[in-house]
C-alpha cells in the first residue's frame, strides 16, 4: 500500500489506519463467518428435533386410534352383555 504525501512527508498515520480498517473488517468477516456456521448448525439441531417431534406426533396418534377402537369394541361388548341381561 503507498503512502500518501503530505507537507513533504509520507502519512504514516493514514497507511496505520487502513492497514487497522483493512484488519477490523477482516475480523469481522471471520466473525459473521463464525456466527453463521453456528447458525447453520442450530438450524440443523432443530431440523431434526423437527423430524422426530412429527415422527413421535404420527406414533402417538396411531396409539390414540388403536385405544380409542379398543374403547369402541368394549362399549359394544358391555352393550350385548346388558342386552343379554347381565349385570354389568
Amino acid at each position: 500500500m503507498s503512502s500518501v504525501l503530505k507537507n513533504g512527508s509520507y502519512d504514516v498515520l493514514i497507511d496505520s489506519e487502513i492497514n487497522n480498517t483493512q484488519t477490523s473488517i477482516i475480523g469481522q468477516n471471520e466473525s459473521i463467518t463464525k456466527r453463521y456456521e453456528v447458525l447453520r448448525e442450530q438450524l440443523e439441531h432443530a431440523l431434526k428435533a423437527k423430524d422426530q417431534a412429527i415422527s413421535y406426533n404420527a406414533f402417538l396418534e396411531n396409539q390414540l386410534y388403536k385405544a380409542r377402537e379398543e374403547i369402541k369394541r368394549l362399549n359394544e361388548e358391555i352393550n350385548e352383555l346388558v342386552q343379554k341381561g347381565y349385570n354389568v
